[in-house]
């Protein structure tokens, strides 16, 4: 997930150089980018647990779910400091018409 993340931000920051500068930057090799970031992202583990599975705390930065009494000091995929609770009221999600 890092790997993916920090390639989002160097694309990012591309564009914004380009937007400032007004150098060109070809939407397929955007195009092309995102859709490697996006299967990084898609194959990397969003939860990781850890014993007991007390609470739920999610990453402001990226999303992932860590588990315990508290939050971590930092998240175990990208170091960022800032978590919400992200309890979960119902384990088992319901889908389809109805």
């Amino acid at each position: 997930m890092k790997e993916a993340l920090e390639r989002l931000d160097a694309l990012m920051n591309r564009l914004v150089e380009a937007d400032q500068t007004g150098a060109g930057i070809e939407p397929l090799r955007v195009a092309n980018e995102l859709g490697k970031i996006r299967q990084m992202l898609a194959a990397s583990p969003s939860i990781i647990r850890t014993p007991g599975d007390q609470r739920h705390f999610r990453c402001e930065a990226c999303g992932t779910t860590v588990h315990g009494m508290a939050p971590p000091a930092r998240c175990p995929t990208c170091g960022a400091q800032r978590f919400f609770v992200a309890d979960i009221e119902q384990p088992f999600v319901e889908s389809g018409a109805g």
